[in-house]
């Protein structure tokens, strides 16, 4: 499994810290380390943490061969995987405003997509239940996906959280594949092996007042005050 990859990727990147302090929130999960890192991933209500209670102090090693089975754990695992996973030389801005032209076909909950540089865009939104149709956007519920051709191909990190990335990723045929959004986790050595080509990360400026706002159930835009977005191509 494709997450099952990026912890075995990044062990090295956890060994000797610890997690001080992390807060699962309404709409996002974070978690702060005890070298002052901090990450966020996304929340999706599914399940309940079997580690409540006893996570702070202890070894990431042992967190994060343990959090991974439903996607309140995946939650706190991605937020601590995002704390240690930082892009070198990252480039400001969104892999989104690179792409352009043909169909894009996008994986997330509720994306938002600026629909005048491509001919068509097909969603598999996660959240949709029904079929509907936007100018020249058709949004159809994930249930329904069973294999697309797109020129490029955009799937947000939420789908890590959700463990719905490995049906995606092989049934897809693509020339761009990009992971986005605050849930992505840079672990380029696993993305190129299942063809992703770029990767989009949302990083805190203010890394405390982050945290604040993730614990006391702010929202995407009150977040956005305090992140930027980055990037970079796996070469």
């Amino acid at each position: 499994m494709i997450l099952d990859e990026i912890i075995e990727e990044l062990k090295f990147a956890v060994k000797g810290k610890k997690l001080i302090n992390t807060c699962v929130g309404i709409t996002y999960t974070a978690s702060l380390l005890n070298d002052g890192s901090l990450g966020i991933a996304h929340t999706i209500p599914d399940g309940s943490n079997s580690l409540a209670g006893e996570l702070l102090g202890m070894n990431l090693e042992d967190v994060i061969s343990l959090l991974k089975n439903n996607s309140i754990e995946r939650g706190v695992l991605l937020s601590i995987l995002n704390a240690v996973s930082e892009i070198t030389n990252p480039q400001e801005g969104d892999p989104l405003d690179l792409l352009e032209g043909g169909k894009l076909c996008v994986f997330g909950y509720a994306p938002r997509i600026d629909t005048t540089k491509f001919s068509s865009i097909i969603v598999y939104d996660f959240l949709s239940t029904q079929e509907r149709n936007q100018g020249k956007v058709v949004i159809k519920p994930f249930s329904t996906f069973r294999g697309e051709v797109c020129d490029s191909a955009v799937i947000f990190g939420s789908a890590l959280v959700n463990g719905s990335i490995d049906s995606i990723v092989k049934s897809i045929s693509t020339n761009n594949l990009v992971l986005e959004g605050i849930s992505s986790v840079f672990a380029p050595k696993t993305l190129k092996n299942y063809g992703f080509n770029m990767i989009g990360k949302i990083v805190a400026i203010d890394k405390l007042k982050a945290f604040r706002i993730v614990c006391e159930g702010g929202d995407p835009s009150k977040l956005a005050t305090y992140t930027r977005k980055i990037y970079a191509k796996l070469d």
